[in-house]
């Protein structure tokens, strides 16, 4: 129709010079008339690229992967790609799968929050076989000595400032809210609780710990019934803390006046909370960004050594907080946000 070269149009489709400016809008003007679209699936495998990468989730149901999804959605956009989303459901099996399925459909890269932070004894041969084969991705999670490309979230220091903060506030007797060893997240939760306590002469007691499971509200309030029991817990997330508020009201305490909590996640409704819930956020912008960048270095250089990125959360000091009962110490701060160093 243009009466002229294929590769004349196509020079012109692609912006590309090398041609006169009258025959240019001659052939854009047709292609505009004949409601042409370019061939995006033939243009990438000339290109041998599909512009898509793979984002796959432990546990669809956690909304920090939704979140997290939207955020790298939007940085692949600013650089030409898409991004297809997969859920493992907590299933080392699936998570098999969508790899194999992302791979079937041409992603680029891939990056994974893993089973394996949900379920620590999982296995890791199949990350271990894309390593081997040169395939890029990036774990947003823990796999200690597998040299993965990986960014994880600080927990286990952002634990130690939170049970720091207690005991800034005079407490000595501190518990911890819903432990469970085999989610990699949770137990280093613990293990910074524990790590704080003890740099104070302090010890997280078995006592004091309430573990991941159906009886916990029956456990959690013969502890708090105890004439001796802890007058502060760390909670594994928002959601435990705010459960947690049922149960000390029903024994006529009061939070923070007999029992203070703080958290992990900073929930949209943990600030609406009376009293505001002290929690920590993660910094996802961030966590996403690095990510991303670990990601794109690793498709432009295969051989570059392993990159394994860490990043810190805040804490935001709310209303959950105050000095235990009976003991002067400084006042609890209401409200503020504090950024951690480093």
């Amino acid at each position: 129709m243009a009466q002229t070269s294929t590769a004349t149009v196509s020079r012109v489709l692609s912006n590309k010079p090398g041609v006169t400016e009258e025959k240019r809008q001659r052939i854009l003007q047709i292609a505009q008339r004949v409601g042409y679209s370019p061939n995006r699936i033939a243009k990438n495998l000339s290109l041998k690229k599909s512009h898509v990468f793979g984002f796959i989730a432990a546990d669809i149901r956690n909304m920090a992967y939704v979140e997290f999804f939207h955020r790298i959605q939007a940085l692949a956009r600013e650089i030409g790609y898409q991004v297809h989303i997969a859920d493992s459901e907590q299933d080392v099996e699936k998570e098999r799968v969508n790899i194999g399925l992302m791979r079937e459909h041409r992603a680029e890269g891939l990056i994974v929050f893993p089973v394996h932070d949900w379920h620590t004894g999982s296995d890791l041969d199949h990350f271990l076989q894309l390593k081997l084969q040169r395939f890029p991705f990036v774990l947003v999670g823990r796999a200690e000595g597998y040299g993965f490309d990986s960014v994880v979230s600080e927990e286990i220091p952002t634990a130690m400032e939170l049970t720091r903060h207690l005991l800034g506030l005079g407490h000595r007797r501190i518990g911890f809210l819903g432990a469970e060893d085999d989610n990699r997240c949770i137990a280093e939760r613990v293990e910074g609780t524990r790590r704080a306590l003890s740099e104070a002469g302090l010890e997280l007691r078995p006592s004091d710990t309430i573990a991941l499971r159906d009886e916990w509200k029956d456990e959690f309030k013969e502890l708090l019934s105890r004439r001796e029991r802890p007058t502060a817990f760390v909670c594994v997330n928002d959601v435990w803390a705010m459960m947690a508020y049922r149960p000390i009201r029903e024994l006529n305490l009061s939070i923070p006046g007999d029992i203070s909590l703080v958290s992990f996640g900073n929930n949209l409704w943990s600030e609406h909370l009376i009293p505001a819930l002290t929690t920590s956020v993660e910094r996802s912008r961030e966590i996403a960004e690095t990510a991303m960048a670990i990601l794109l270095r690793r498709l432009e250089d295969p051989t570059v050594p392993p990159m394994q990125e860490s990043v810190g959360q805040d804490i935001r000091l709310r209303e959950s907080t105050a000095p235990p009962p009976g003991n002067v110490s400084p006042a609890r701060a209401g409200g503020k946000r504090v950024a951690r160093s480093g």
